[in-house]
């Protein structure tokens, strides 16, 4: 099976840019406690803000990129987490998307390919 990757996009509400930074902090802060137990299909998790051309200026959007190891693996936990039960509780306690423009939100998948091509550099 191979991995997949899921690219969410999103604004933030208005006025609530201060509280959307706090809450991604907390939810990595969560995810670095909990990812055995909760996230086993996870493979990475980046996080992005978009800038425009000029390389300077933020556009206002944030992008996540959700590395599953594979698609069954990302359905599992979607299913598991379906309805906030159990210890999907208190995740959604630190869940950014509370703070997202809703209309704003995007959701793509993308397939790796040729990864054994990949290059790594430090």
């Amino acid at each position: 099976m191979s991995a997949i990757v899921e690219v969410e996009t999103w604004t933030v509400a208005d006025g609530s840019e201060a509280d959307h930074h706090e809450m991604i902090r907390k939810w990595f802060d969560f995810l670095r406690t909990h990812h055995a137990e909760l996230f086993p299909e996870w493979k990475s998790v980046r996080y992005y803000r978009e800038l425009g051309t000029d390389r300077r200026t933020p556009t206002g959007r944030y992008i996540m990129l959700f590395e599953f190891r594979s698609v069954a693996g990302r359905d599992a936990y979607k299913e598991r987490r379906k309805d906030w039960s159990g210890p999907y509780a208190a995740y959604r306690e630190v869940d950014p998307y509370q703070f997202f423009n809703h209309d704003a939100v995007t959701l793509e998948f993308w397939e790796p390919r040729e990864p054994d091509q990949w290059l790594e550099f430090d």
